[in-house]
């Protein structure tokens, strides 16, 4: 009989029954001294905070939240970009026993972040609108009309001071409330923080975690350190309100993280003033999503030359191509690739080499089960695909505000993934990418994660989304968006003709029927493609309607 597609690694060890707060404490017991963060600024100031100075701050404010009211099971939004003002007000918010809600702040339009404020049920924000004057005119306005002090009418705390603002801010006065006040007692299973996914495939998820599931994530030293390495630095600017750059596990495993604004990352800054960075900081791993390896890699010569190399790169996001691997033993020793998602996690790692077979996962995190299904649930013999479902003693406790669809995503416990890939007899586990990216065209299926793997390995081609567009005649089409190198002689037409060599015609093939050239793709805050506004700038240029499906 063959065998099913089923992986189950156990824990191994018990389950621990602390929070998040109770686990920082030990640490700070243990390394009072350490610099826990570090951050870098644009001008080249940098500002660190120790783990005592961190639990010092963070009880001022935890003080001054009790007294406006704050209790425990309480919901508190945090908005904003990197800073030390957020990590505070992040763990003051746990030492509460509130739930951090991460919220996104959208510029210019207070009306929608209120809403997003509203729907998540929050009694306080803290909040931090940069240099967004319209913002925080509106956040005073709205306050002016409606004082906290109304039923059902959220209070807006301005994490350090801005300007001439109105507005309290904790910065200014979290000094004055008292360190030996009596704080709540957190039980485990409470609600800690409530992320936020990403988004790449349309409206975010807001994804609820218990201290529990936190505390004892096993792959929580993955996302800032390589496999079986300890007490080094860590550099990371993915934005923190996203489980991929949250600071809940280095307040776990007191790894010192060092982050700057990550935008600056994203909107392609100077790759060589993050180099800098790394340096004087003596970072020996970092987080980058596959966007920042690509920078890398268009200026490793320069990175050689500085003579300085990390011990470990770690990566994830999307599917890693052969070219990606070209920075190892010369930018860093060691680069690892991590699956999972914000509702698990990390569930798999891997270490890469130029030999690596594309949408390979690695080994599973002890803990993590794996199955993969058919369209009937049940798992698929090993060597078929279907789609990934896990399950692991961390996962999510639940979405908020649910909507249908997402309910579904649960099944028994069991979290879809909504990714496709294959168990093959060997006990290997490849990726093909994600449900959402099978095309349809005709009787055919074509996985967009081959077509973009066959793309990024033509010279001259610096980025590639590959996506179905709607068609009358066989349902789905295949597009590719491009990006090519302007200091490259090629053309678009020479992607055609080496697509066709390579997957065959558009018929029986996986040749895509479109070709879009882009100057650049547009990405979302956390560094990944946004697929849904390049689809609409697709169909716009196809002169597809959106009625087709």
């Amino acid at each position: 009989m063959a065998e099913l597609s089923f992986i189950d690694r156990p824990l191994g060890h018990p389950i621990k029954y602390k929070s998040i707060v109770d686990v920082f404490n030990e640490n700070v017991s243990k390394e009072p001294e350490k610099d826990l963060f570090i951050q870098r600024f644009p001008d080249g100031t940098r500002r660190a905070i120790t783990l005592s100075d961190l639990k010092l701050r963070a009880t001022h404010t935890a003080s001054f939240l009790l007294d406006q009211g704050i209790q425990t099971g309480d919901r508190v939004g945090i908005t904003g970009p990197n800073s030390i003002e957020w990590i505070i007000g992040e763990l003051a918010i746990l030492m509460t026993g509130a739930a951090s809600i991460h919220l996104p702040i959208i510029q210019g339009n207070f009306k929608k972040t209120l809403f997003e404020v509203k729907i998540s049920g929050c009694k306080l924000v803290l909040f931090d609108p940069e240099d967004d004057k319209s913002f925080l005119k509106d956040t005073e306005n709205f306050l002016t009309n409606n004082p906290p002090q109304g039923e059902g009418n959220p209070s807006f705390v301005l994490l350090r001071k801005t300007g001439n603002s109105t507005l309290t801010d904790v910065e200014s006065l979290a000094i004055e409330y008292p360190t030996d006040r009596e704080l709540p007692r957190i039980f485990p299973e409470s609600t800690a923080v409530v992320f936020m996914t990403s988004g790449s495939t349309g409206k975010p998820k807001m994804v609820e975690f218990t201290h529990l599931a936190l505390v004892n994530t096993e792959s929580a030293f993955m996302m800032y350190r390589g496999e079986n390495e300890s007490g080094g630095i860590c550099f990371s600017d993915r934005p923190f309100s996203w489980i991929g750059g949250n600071i809940i596990y280095c307040l776990l495993e007191a790894d010192t993280r060092v982050f700057r604004d990550g935008r600056i990352t994203a909107k392609g800054g100077d790759i060589m003033e993050l180099w800098d960075i790394i340096m004087k900081e003596k970072c020996t791993s970092g987080l980058f999503l596959p966007f920042c390896i690509y920078d890398i890699l268009q200026n490793k010569d320069k990175i050689i030359q500085t003579g300085y190399r990390m011990k470990s790169i770690i990566t994830g996001g999307q599917i890693i191509k052969h070219k990606d691997t070209g920075i190892i033993g010369e930018v860093c020793e060691r680069m690892y690739m991590v699956y999972g998602s914000t509702e698990v996690g990390l569930v798999t790692y891997c270490q890469l080499d130029s030999d690596m077979e594309v949408g390979q996962l690695g080994s599973t995190f002890p803990g993590v089960q794996i199955k993969v299904c058919g369209e009937d649930l049940n798992p698929v013999v090993r060597g078929e695909m279907g789609t990934f479902f896990i399950k692991v003693p961390w996962m999510l406790k639940g979405y908020i505000n649910a909507t249908e669809d997402q309910n579904k995503l649960i099944v028994d416990g069991w979290l879809n993934m909504g990714d496709v890939g294959i168990l093959r007899s060997d006990g290997g586990l490849i990726i093909k990418g994600k449900t959402s990216n099978i095309i349809k065209r005709g009787t055919l299926k074509v996985v967009s994660g081959d077509v973009e793997e066959c793309i990024t390995s033509i010279a001259g081609v610096n980025d590639v989304v590959v996506l179905a567009v709607p068609d009358e005649r066989v349902y789905e089409e295949v597009c590719a968006c491009v990006v090519l190198d302007k200091t490259t002689p090629i053309t678009m037409l020479d992607v055609r003709q080496r697509c066709t060599e390579i997957l065959g015609d558009n018929v029986i093939g996986q040749d895509p029927t479109y070709f879009l050239e882009f100057d650049s793709l547009p990405r979302l805050a956390t560094g990944k493609p946004d697929k849904v506004k390049i689809k609409q700038e697709a169909m716009i240029r196809l002169n597809i309607k959106t009625n087709l499906y």
